[in-house]
């Protein structure tokens, strides 16, 4: 009797082991599908954020070049002026 049983078990017991195997796939392959969106915003954002880091890397050495630059025109004029000014200095001491 038992032998009749075991044909129908059997086929059951495989059944549900492609069943499960099927969830089982589909459930991972979503999970990594998952992971895969989440890396690929997080590859966007840092690039973005690299972008913007380097754009405020130029402003600020662009900035930094421009202060250089009024340095040292205001020091070309201030060694005029004081060249101008040891000038009139040394005319008062003739």
């Amino acid at each position: 009797m038992l032998m009749y049983y075991l044909i129908p078990i059997c086929a059951l017991v495989v059944g549900l082991i492609i069943a499960v195997t099927g969830i089982l796939a589909r459930t991972i392959s979503q999970h990594k599908l998952k992971v895969e969106q989440i890396r690929a915003d997080a590859m966007v954002r840092a690039e973005a954020i690299r972008t913007r880091n380097q754009l405020e890397l130029e402003k600020l050495i662009k900035e930094e070049q421009v202060r250089t630059e009024n340095k040292a025109m205001y020091s070309d004029e201030e060694i005029q002026t004081n060249s101008e000014a040891f000038r009139q200095r040394s005319r008062v001491r003739e």
